[in-house]
Protein backbone atom coordinates (compact mmCIF):
# COMPACT_ATOMS: atom_id res chain seq x y z
CA UNK A 1 0.00 0.00 0.00
CA UNK A 2 2.77 2.50 0.77
CA UNK A 3 4.60 1.81 -2.12
CA UNK A 4 1.14 2.62 -4.30
CA UNK A 5 0.83 5.66 -2.27
CA UNK A 6 4.68 7.11 -3.25
CA UNK A 7 3.88 6.56 -6.41
CA UNK A 8 1.11 8.22 -7.07
CA UNK A 9 2.46 11.12 -4.75
CA UNK A 10 5.45 11.32 -7.37
CA UNK A 11 2.81 11.27 -10.61
CA UNK A 12 0.88 14.40 -8.80
CA UNK A 13 4.09 16.30 -7.68
CA UNK A 14 5.05 15.82 -11.99
CA UNK A 15 1.63 17.72 -12.92
CA UNK A 16 2.60 20.68 -10.48
CA UNK A 17 5.65 20.70 -11.39
CA UNK A 18 4.26 20.80 -15.52
CA UNK A 19 2.32 22.12 -16.26
CA UNK A 20 0.71 23.95 -13.20
CA UNK A 21 2.97 25.52 -11.10
CA UNK A 22 4.61 27.64 -14.12
CA UNK A 23 1.29 28.62 -15.45
CA UNK A 24 0.63 29.46 -11.64
CA UNK A 25 3.51 31.65 -11.76
CA UNK A 26 2.84 33.31 -14.82
CA UNK A 27 -0.54 34.71 -14.09
CA UNK A 28 0.02 34.83 -9.91
CA UNK A 29 -2.84 32.72 -8.99
CA UNK A 30 -2.27 31.40 -5.63
CA UNK A 31 0.38 29.38 -3.94
CA UNK A 32 0.19 25.70 -5.26
CA UNK A 33 0.92 23.02 -1.99
CA UNK A 34 4.64 22.54 -1.22
CA UNK A 35 6.43 19.30 -1.48
CA UNK A 36 6.01 19.39 2.65
CA UNK A 37 2.34 19.66 2.20
CA UNK A 38 2.21 16.76 -0.52
CA UNK A 39 4.59 14.36 1.54
CA UNK A 40 3.04 15.36 4.65
CA UNK A 41 1.13 12.22 6.53
CA UNK A 42 -2.82 11.48 6.19
CA UNK A 43 -4.58 14.12 8.32
CA UNK A 44 -7.88 14.21 10.18
CA UNK A 45 -9.57 17.75 11.38
CA UNK A 46 -12.24 17.62 14.38
CA UNK A 47 -14.50 20.51 14.71
CA UNK A 48 -17.40 20.90 16.92
CA UNK A 49 -19.05 23.28 19.70
CA UNK A 50 -17.30 23.64 22.89
CA UNK A 51 -18.23 20.39 25.21
CA UNK A 52 -19.22 18.18 22.04
CA UNK A 53 -17.22 15.65 23.43
CA UNK A 54 -14.31 16.17 20.87
CA UNK A 55 -11.09 15.70 23.29
CA UNK A 56 -12.85 12.99 24.63
CA UNK A 57 -13.45 11.03 21.51
CA UNK A 58 -9.62 12.30 21.11
CA UNK A 59 -8.42 10.21 24.03
CA UNK A 60 -10.60 7.50 23.33
CA UNK A 61 -9.46 7.08 19.80
CA UNK A 62 -5.60 6.90 21.42
CA UNK A 63 -6.17 4.99 24.59
CA UNK A 64 -4.53 7.78 26.27
CA UNK A 65 -5.47 10.91 28.04
CA UNK A 66 -3.72 13.44 25.45
CA UNK A 67 -6.34 15.90 25.74
CA UNK A 68 -8.24 17.92 28.54
CA UNK A 69 -11.71 17.23 28.75
CA UNK A 70 -14.78 19.13 30.42
CA UNK A 71 -17.77 20.79 30.23
CA UNK A 72 -16.59 24.40 30.06
CA UNK A 73 -14.16 25.17 27.23
CA UNK A 74 -10.91 23.60 28.14
CA UNK A 75 -9.01 25.00 24.85
CA UNK A 76 -8.62 28.25 22.64
CA UNK A 77 -6.01 25.93 19.90
CA UNK A 78 -5.33 24.19 17.70
CA UNK A 79 -3.32 21.26 18.66
CA UNK A 80 -1.97 18.71 16.45
CA UNK A 81 -1.49 15.15 17.14
CA UNK A 82 0.82 13.28 15.12
CA UNK A 83 2.82 10.08 15.71
CA UNK A 84 6.51 9.95 16.83
CA UNK A 85 9.52 7.71 18.45
CA UNK A 86 10.21 10.20 21.20
CA UNK A 87 7.50 11.85 23.07
CA UNK A 88 7.72 15.66 22.60
CA UNK A 89 5.84 18.82 23.01
CA UNK A 90 6.22 21.86 20.68
CA UNK A 91 4.87 25.39 20.77
CA UNK A 92 3.61 27.26 17.77
CA UNK A 93 6.25 29.37 16.36
CA UNK A 94 8.69 26.01 16.83
CA UNK A 95 5.64 23.94 14.53
CA UNK A 96 5.16 26.99 11.75
CA UNK A 97 9.06 27.25 11.27
CA UNK A 98 9.91 23.77 10.59
CA UNK A 99 9.54 23.06 6.96
CA UNK A 100 9.41 19.54 7.17
CA UNK A 101 6.29 19.86 9.20
CA UNK A 102 4.28 21.49 6.48
CA UNK A 103 2.77 24.24 8.58
CA UNK A 104 4.54 27.06 7.49
CA UNK A 105 1.23 28.83 5.91
CA UNK A 106 -0.51 29.29 9.08
CA UNK A 107 2.55 32.27 9.87
CA UNK A 108 -0.09 33.83 7.23
CA UNK A 109 -2.54 34.37 10.10
CA UNK A 110 -0.38 35.89 12.33
CA UNK A 111 1.43 35.38 15.57
CA UNK A 112 -1.89 35.35 17.58
CA UNK A 113 -2.78 32.06 16.07
CA UNK A 114 0.29 30.72 16.02
CA UNK A 115 0.46 31.39 20.16
CA UNK A 116 -2.28 29.16 19.67
CA UNK A 117 -1.20 26.08 17.83
CA UNK A 118 0.91 23.48 19.63
CA UNK A 119 1.98 20.18 18.90
CA UNK A 120 1.97 16.58 20.62
CA UNK A 121 4.26 14.11 19.45
CA UNK A 122 2.95 10.47 20.74
CA UNK A 123 3.64 7.02 20.36
CA UNK A 124 0.65 5.41 19.21
CA UNK A 125 0.41 3.05 16.51
CA UNK A 126 -3.14 4.62 15.47
CA UNK A 127 -1.28 8.14 14.51
CA UNK A 128 1.12 6.14 11.76
CA UNK A 129 -2.37 6.13 9.96
CA UNK A 130 -3.43 9.54 10.23
CA UNK A 131 -2.04 12.65 12.15
CA UNK A 132 -5.29 14.68 14.14
CA UNK A 133 -5.88 17.99 14.54
CA UNK A 134 -8.38 18.95 17.65
CA UNK A 135 -9.57 22.82 17.11
CA UNK A 136 -10.98 25.31 19.74
CA UNK A 137 -14.67 24.49 20.39
CA UNK A 138 -16.97 26.90 18.70
CA UNK A 139 -18.84 29.12 20.45
CA UNK A 140 -22.41 31.52 20.53
CA UNK A 141 -20.28 34.58 18.65
CA UNK A 142 -20.27 35.34 15.45
CA UNK A 143 -18.65 38.39 14.89
CA UNK A 144 -15.76 39.57 12.54
CA UNK A 145 -12.45 37.07 14.02
CA UNK A 146 -15.10 36.14 16.60
CA UNK A 147 -13.03 38.01 19.30
CA UNK A 148 -10.02 35.15 19.16
CA UNK A 149 -7.68 37.76 17.97
CA UNK A 150 -7.08 36.02 14.45
CA UNK A 151 -9.18 34.91 11.48
CA UNK A 152 -10.98 31.46 13.20
CA UNK A 153 -12.58 31.21 9.83
CA UNK A 154 -10.00 31.21 7.37
CA UNK A 155 -7.89 29.30 10.09
CA UNK A 156 -10.59 26.45 9.74
CA UNK A 157 -10.39 26.65 5.91
CA UNK A 158 -6.71 25.93 5.84
CA UNK A 159 -7.03 23.04 7.75
CA UNK A 160 -9.97 21.80 6.15
CA UNK A 161 -8.41 22.24 2.80
CA UNK A 162 -5.67 20.11 3.84
CA UNK A 163 -7.03 17.32 5.89
CA UNK A 164 -7.96 14.23 4.35
CA UNK A 165 -11.00 13.56 6.32
CA UNK A 166 -13.01 16.51 8.53
CA UNK A 167 -15.22 15.52 11.59
CA UNK A 168 -17.33 18.13 12.85
CA UNK A 169 -19.37 16.84 16.22
CA UNK A 170 -22.20 18.14 17.80
CA UNK A 171 -24.21 17.37 21.19
CA UNK A 172 -27.64 17.49 22.15
CA UNK A 173 -27.26 20.56 23.91
CA UNK A 174 -26.59 22.73 21.04
CA UNK A 175 -27.10 20.51 17.76
CA UNK A 176 -25.49 22.95 15.60
CA UNK A 177 -26.91 26.34 16.65
CA UNK A 178 -23.80 28.11 17.50
CA UNK A 179 -23.04 31.21 16.08
CA UNK A 180 -19.74 30.25 15.51
CA UNK A 181 -20.40 26.71 13.44
CA UNK A 182 -22.35 28.03 11.53
CA UNK A 183 -20.25 30.53 10.19
CA UNK A 184 -17.62 28.07 9.39
CA UNK A 185 -19.88 25.99 7.18
CA UNK A 186 -20.91 28.96 5.43
CA UNK A 187 -17.38 30.13 4.63
CA UNK A 188 -15.06 27.23 5.96
CA UNK A 189 -16.30 24.09 4.68
CA UNK A 190 -17.79 24.73 1.30
CA UNK A 191 -17.07 22.15 -1.35
CA UNK A 192 -16.10 19.98 1.35
CA UNK A 193 -18.69 17.36 0.88
CA UNK A 194 -16.39 14.41 -0.40
CA UNK A 195 -14.84 14.85 3.12
CA UNK A 196 -17.08 16.03 5.78
CA UNK A 197 -18.34 13.57 8.34
CA UNK A 198 -21.16 14.55 11.40
CA UNK A 199 -21.08 13.10 14.51
CA UNK A 200 -23.92 13.57 16.93
CA UNK A 201 -21.95 12.66 20.49
CA UNK A 202 -23.40 12.18 23.85
CA UNK A 203 -26.05 9.44 23.07
CA UNK A 204 -25.51 7.98 26.18
CA UNK A 205 -27.35 11.44 27.64
CA UNK A 206 -30.73 10.73 26.34
CA UNK A 207 -33.30 9.12 28.78
CA UNK A 208 -35.85 8.55 25.77
CA UNK A 209 -36.31 8.34 22.41
CA UNK A 210 -38.07 11.41 22.07
CA UNK A 211 -35.38 13.54 23.59
CA UNK A 212 -33.12 12.02 20.82
CA UNK A 213 -35.73 12.76 17.67
CA UNK A 214 -35.81 16.25 19.11
CA UNK A 215 -32.04 16.33 19.02
CA UNK A 216 -31.91 14.70 15.70
CA UNK A 217 -34.60 16.84 14.00
CA UNK A 218 -33.24 20.29 15.42
CA UNK A 219 -29.60 19.27 14.40
CA UNK A 220 -30.68 18.34 10.55
CA UNK A 221 -33.17 21.70 10.35
CA UNK A 222 -29.51 23.79 11.14
CA UNK A 223 -27.46 21.77 8.87
CA UNK A 224 -29.89 22.32 5.77
CA UNK A 225 -29.62 25.79 6.54
CA UNK A 226 -26.34 25.79 5.90
CA UNK A 227 -24.97 22.41 3.24
CA UNK A 228 -26.69 23.47 -0.07
CA UNK A 229 -27.24 19.60 -0.84
CA UNK A 230 -31.03 18.15 -1.38
CA UNK A 231 -29.71 14.97 1.03
CA UNK A 232 -27.42 15.63 3.57
CA UNK A 233 -24.43 13.67 4.92
CA UNK A 234 -24.76 10.49 7.56
CA UNK A 235 -24.99 11.50 10.38
CA UNK A 236 -23.14 9.32 12.98
CA UNK A 237 -24.90 8.90 15.99
CA UNK A 238 -22.86 8.13 18.90
CA UNK A 239 -20.89 8.07 22.39
CA UNK A 240 -17.72 7.58 24.05
CA UNK A 241 -17.68 5.53 27.16
CA UNK A 242 -16.87 7.23 30.31
CA UNK A 243 -17.01 5.88 33.74
CA UNK A 244 -19.51 7.43 35.89
CA UNK A 245 -21.79 8.29 33.63
CA UNK A 246 -25.23 7.75 34.32
CA UNK A 247 -26.43 4.61 31.91
CA UNK A 248 -29.37 6.20 28.98
CA UNK A 249 -32.81 5.16 28.87
CA UNK A 250 -31.90 3.71 24.79
CA UNK A 251 -30.25 0.68 23.35
CA UNK A 252 -26.44 1.53 23.17
CA UNK A 253 -25.69 -0.92 20.16
CA UNK A 254 -26.34 0.82 17.04
CA UNK A 255 -24.51 3.69 18.70
CA UNK A 256 -21.42 1.76 19.48
CA UNK A 257 -21.42 0.00 16.14
CA UNK A 258 -21.61 3.99 14.63
CA UNK A 259 -18.23 5.02 16.96
CA UNK A 260 -16.50 1.32 15.09
CA UNK A 261 -17.72 2.49 11.84
CA UNK A 262 -16.55 6.23 12.87
CA UNK A 263 -12.98 4.85 13.77
CA UNK A 264 -12.70 2.86 10.60
CA UNK A 265 -13.43 5.56 8.80
CA UNK A 266 -10.14 6.99 10.61
CA UNK A 267 -7.99 4.10 9.80
CA UNK A 268 -8.65 4.18 6.46
CA UNK A 269 -7.13 7.85 5.81
CA UNK A 270 -4.28 6.66 3.93
CA UNK A 271 -6.12 5.50 1.58
CA UNK A 272 -8.58 8.61 1.62
CA UNK A 273 -5.08 10.71 1.40
CA UNK A 274 -4.14 9.62 -2.35
CA UNK A 275 -7.35 10.42 -3.67
CA UNK A 276 -7.77 14.18 -1.67
CA UNK A 277 -4.18 15.05 -3.32
CA UNK A 278 -6.13 14.43 -6.84
CA UNK A 279 -9.28 16.07 -5.76
CA UNK A 280 -7.26 19.21 -4.45
CA UNK A 281 -4.89 19.07 -7.72
CA UNK A 282 -8.40 19.05 -9.65
CA UNK A 283 -9.39 22.00 -8.16
CA UNK A 284 -6.67 23.79 -8.51
CA UNK A 285 -6.18 23.26 -11.91
CA UNK A 286 -9.72 24.08 -12.61
CA UNK A 287 -9.36 27.35 -10.36
CA UNK A 288 -6.16 28.24 -12.05
CA UNK A 289 -7.75 27.48 -15.67
CA UNK A 290 -10.63 30.26 -15.04
CA UNK A 291 -8.07 32.45 -13.72
CA UNK A 292 -5.68 32.20 -16.43
CA UNK A 293 -8.06 32.46 -19.39
CA UNK A 294 -10.22 35.12 -17.92
CA UNK A 295 -7.01 37.32 -17.32
CA UNK A 296 -5.93 36.41 -20.46
CA UNK A 297 -8.73 37.59 -22.28
CA UNK A 298 -8.67 40.72 -21.36
CA UNK A 299 -5.56 41.34 -21.34
CA UNK A 300 -6.24 40.32 -24.98
CA UNK A 301 -8.69 43.28 -25.70
CA UNK A 302 -6.57 45.84 -23.63
CA UNK A 303 -3.94 44.99 -25.65
CA UNK A 304 -5.55 45.09 -28.80
CA UNK A 305 -7.33 48.75 -27.28
CA UNK A 306 -3.92 49.88 -27.06
CA UNK A 307 -2.72 48.46 -30.87
CA UNK A 308 -5.90 50.78 -32.19
CA UNK A 309 -5.77 53.63 -30.01
CA UNK A 310 -2.02 53.96 -31.19
CA UNK A 311 -2.86 53.47 -34.47
CA UNK A 312 -5.19 55.91 -34.83
CA UNK A 313 -2.83 58.52 -33.70
CA UNK A 314 0.01 57.08 -35.69
CA UNK A 315 -2.60 58.02 -38.62
CA UNK A 316 -3.53 61.40 -37.28
CA UNK A 317 -0.47 62.54 -37.03
CA UNK A 318 0.73 61.40 -40.38
CA UNK A 319 -2.01 62.79 -41.88
CA UNK A 320 -1.81 66.19 -40.19
CA UNK A 321 2.40 66.37 -40.90
CA UNK A 322 1.34 65.27 -44.88
CA UNK A 323 -1.13 68.23 -44.73
CA UNK A 324 1.32 70.72 -43.20
CA UNK A 325 4.49 69.64 -45.75
CA UNK A 326 1.84 69.98 -48.57
CA UNK A 327 0.84 73.56 -47.42
CA UNK A 328 4.15 74.74 -46.69
CA UNK A 329 3.31 75.04 -43.12
CA UNK A 330 7.01 72.64 -42.05
CA UNK A 331 7.62 75.36 -39.17
CA UNK A 332 4.72 74.13 -37.41
CA UNK A 333 6.14 70.86 -37.19
CA UNK A 334 7.55 70.97 -34.05
CA UNK A 335 4.18 71.81 -32.68
CA UNK A 336 2.73 68.55 -34.17
CA UNK A 337 5.26 66.66 -32.05
CA UNK A 338 4.14 68.79 -28.85
CA UNK A 339 0.50 67.19 -30.10
CA UNK A 340 1.86 63.86 -30.03
CA UNK A 341 3.44 64.11 -27.03
CA UNK A 342 -0.37 65.27 -25.81
CA UNK A 343 -2.09 62.33 -27.24
CA UNK A 344 0.49 59.74 -25.93
CA UNK A 345 -0.06 61.06 -22.46
CA UNK A 346 -3.72 61.58 -22.64
CA UNK A 347 -4.34 57.73 -23.63
CA UNK A 348 -2.04 56.70 -20.93
CA UNK A 349 -3.07 58.69 -17.68
CA UNK A 350 -6.67 58.72 -19.14
CA UNK A 351 -7.66 56.54 -21.89
CA UNK A 352 -6.01 53.47 -21.12
CA UNK A 353 -6.59 53.54 -17.41
CA UNK A 354 -10.56 53.64 -17.96
CA UNK A 355 -10.50 50.94 -20.73
CA UNK A 356 -8.44 48.66 -17.92
CA UNK A 357 -10.81 49.31 -15.74
CA UNK A 358 -13.79 48.46 -17.38
CA UNK A 359 -12.11 45.52 -18.93
CA UNK A 360 -11.59 44.25 -15.26
CA UNK A 361 -15.36 45.18 -14.37
CA UNK A 362 -16.40 43.02 -17.17
CA UNK A 363 -14.55 40.13 -15.96
CA UNK A 364 -18.45 38.70 -15.19
CA UNK A 365 -19.22 38.92 -18.87
CA UNK A 366 -16.01 37.05 -20.00
CA UNK A 367 -16.32 34.64 -17.66
CA UNK A 368 -20.16 33.61 -19.25
CA UNK A 369 -19.04 34.31 -22.96
CA UNK A 370 -16.47 31.82 -21.97
CA UNK A 371 -18.83 28.89 -20.79
CA UNK A 372 -21.90 30.24 -22.44
CA UNK A 373 -22.54 26.62 -24.29
CA UNK A 374 -22.23 24.91 -20.82
CA UNK A 375 -24.87 27.89 -19.49
CA UNK A 376 -26.71 27.32 -22.48
CA UNK A 377 -26.98 23.67 -22.31
CA UNK A 378 -27.62 23.93 -18.34
CA UNK A 379 -24.76 21.53 -17.82
CA UNK A 380 -22.71 22.25 -14.35
CA UNK A 381 -24.19 25.95 -14.29
CA UNK A 382 -24.15 26.18 -10.89
CA UNK A 383 -20.59 24.72 -9.93
CA UNK A 384 -19.57 27.01 -12.24
CA UNK A 385 -20.70 29.97 -10.92
CA UNK A 386 -19.37 28.61 -7.51
CA UNK A 387 -16.11 27.83 -9.08
CA UNK A 388 -15.92 31.74 -10.04
CA UNK A 389 -17.35 33.23 -7.17
CA UNK A 390 -13.86 31.73 -5.76
CA UNK A 391 -11.58 32.40 -8.48
CA UNK A 392 -12.82 36.09 -9.33
CA UNK A 393 -12.11 38.24 -6.15
CA UNK A 394 -7.91 36.71 -6.64
CA UNK A 395 -8.30 37.38 -10.49
CA UNK A 396 -9.37 40.81 -9.65
CA UNK A 397 -6.76 41.93 -7.43
CA UNK A 398 -4.01 40.58 -9.22
CA UNK A 399 -5.32 42.39 -12.60
CA UNK A 400 -5.68 45.50 -10.54
CA UNK A 401 -2.39 45.31 -8.86
CA UNK A 402 0.01 44.11 -11.94
CA UNK A 403 -2.25 45.80 -14.77
CA UNK A 404 -3.36 44.22 -17.85
CA UNK A 405 -0.15 44.42 -20.08
CA UNK A 406 1.79 42.71 -17.87
CA UNK A 407 0.62 39.33 -18.20
CA UNK A 408 2.45 37.32 -21.44
CA UNK A 409 -0.10 35.90 -23.61
CA UNK A 410 -1.64 32.21 -22.73
CA UNK A 411 0.11 29.94 -25.55
CA UNK A 412 -2.44 27.30 -27.70
CA UNK A 413 -0.19 24.65 -26.40
CA UNK A 414 -0.55 25.66 -22.51
CA UNK A 415 -4.36 25.85 -22.73
CA UNK A 416 -4.53 22.31 -24.55
CA UNK A 417 -2.40 20.68 -22.07
CA UNK A 418 -4.08 22.21 -19.15
CA UNK A 419 -7.80 21.25 -20.87
CA UNK A 420 -6.24 17.74 -20.84
CA UNK A 421 -5.22 17.65 -17.75
CA UNK A 422 -8.32 18.83 -16.01
CA UNK A 423 -10.44 16.94 -18.66
CA UNK A 424 -8.17 13.20 -19.12
CA UNK A 425 -5.45 13.21 -17.29
CA UNK A 426 -6.95 13.61 -13.70
CA UNK A 427 -10.17 11.16 -14.51
CA UNK A 428 -7.53 8.78 -15.81
CA UNK A 429 -5.13 8.96 -12.55
CA UNK A 430 -7.86 8.58 -10.34
CA UNK A 431 -9.21 5.57 -11.74
CA UNK A 432 -5.59 4.19 -11.98
CA UNK A 433 -5.24 4.63 -7.91
CA UNK A 434 -8.80 2.87 -7.50
CA UNK A 435 -7.32 -0.38 -9.30
CA UNK A 436 -3.82 -0.06 -7.61
CA UNK A 437 -5.24 0.24 -4.26
CA UNK A 438 -7.58 -2.62 -4.57
CA UNK A 439 -5.04 -4.72 -6.08
CA UNK A 440 -2.52 -3.48 -3.58
CA UNK A 441 -5.53 -4.60 -0.73
CA UNK A 442 -5.78 -7.74 -1.97
CA UNK A 443 -2.22 -8.46 -1.74
CA UNK A 444 -2.39 -7.29 1.99
CA UNK A 445 -5.30 -9.81 2.24
CA UNK A 446 -3.36 -12.39 0.56
CA UNK A 447 -0.14 -12.46 0.43
CA UNK A 448 1.01 -15.71 -1.02
CA UNK A 449 -0.93 -14.36 -4.06
CA UNK A 450 2.56 -12.18 -4.70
Amino acid sequence: MQKVMEQFADRIREYYDDPLIPLARQFSFRRPPTMGELRRPPQVLLLGNHSSGKSSFVNHLLGIDVQKTGVAPTDDGFTIITHGSVENDLDGHAVVSNPDLAYEGLRHFGDQLVTHVRMKVRKVPLLRNATLVDSPGMIDEARAENGRGFDFPGVVRWFAERSDLVLVFFDPDKPGTTGETLQVFKESLGGMDHKLLIVLNKMDQFQTLHDFARAYGALCWNLGKVIPRKDLPMIYNTFVPIEGRPRSGLQMDDFEKARADLIDEIRRAPSRRMDNQITQMSGFAERLRLHAFVIDEAALRYRRARERAYGILVLLLIAAGATLFVTGLVMALPGLLVVALAGVAFLEMFSFPRTRTRLIDGFDQIFERHHDNEFLMRERAEDLHALWAEVKPRARKIAEKRGLQSFVRLRHSDRVVLNTLIEEDIPRLRSELYTALQKAAEAEEDPASD
